[in-house]
């Protein structure tokens, strides 16, 4: 049986139960217990990550919701503008501010997700490598983060473009959690186990259509 190794935020999180159990007799999953967060700490941890499995055959990975986040600025002690330029989206009715800049910025991310898959080559040379466009959100109803789904966009046209450049297969998985009405939502970025287990499905079905499995 060949060796998946799942990569990702609380998103794969979320789906990475439902495809081992999907490929149950199929395929060995693996996945860190670990939040891969942003692409920077995907890069930091990938080594001590990959030491835990045997061989990888198969890298499904994304990074994206938390390097387009903006942070809160608020209980600051003031507005936030002391520490730099913020920004109160105009669809968000709660009394938030965010930083302007994202966590990882857009030509910071670009390089990121360049090191990160030069990094999974390094470490995992035998394995197939796909990508995993970031799933979208409901922005309006963001918190203490700030998402903005022409960001997101933003950013997956970023790691399509990556990805073409080392020749790596994307999967338009946020493309197809936009068709997952608000019923397999948990909140406004997370999905429900409903919501989770069609993730999974697409991913295993994704998988097949590429005669990877």
């Amino acid at each position: 049986m060949k060796n998946l190794l799942l990569l990702g935020d609380s998103i794969r999180v979320g789906y990475c139960g439902f495809v081992k159990e999907i490929l149950n007799g199929r395929a060995n999953v693996f996945f860190p217990e670990d939040n891969c967060r942003f692409a920077q700490y995907t890069l930091r941890e990938l080594q001590r990550w990959v030491a835990d499995y045997p061989e990888i055959d198969i890298v499904h990975w994304n990074n994206g919701l938390w390097d387009s986040a903006h942070l809160s600025v608020s209980g600051c002690g003031d507005d936030g503008e002391a520490a730099g330029v913020t920004m109160k989206p105009a669809n968000v009715t709660a009394d938030y501010r965010y930083d302007e800049e994202a966590v990882t910025p857009p030509d910071i991310y670009e390089y990121m997700l360049n090191r990160v898959a030069v990094r999974i080559r390094q470490l995992c040379p035998e394995a197939e490598v796909i990508f995993a466009t970031t799933t979208p959100v409901i922005e309006e109803e963001a918190t203490n983060i700030y998402r903005s789904n022409a960001e997101v966009d933003l950013y997956n046209d970023i790691a399509r473009k990556v990805m073409q450049k080392h020749g790596i297969a994307v999967n338009e998985l946020g493309d197809f959690a936009r068709t997952l009405s608000k019923e397999y939502r948990q909140d406004w970025v997370h999905y429900n186990a409903e919501g989770n287990k069609l993730l999974a499905e697409e991913i295993v079905d994704f998988l097949e259509n590429s005669k990877l499995l």
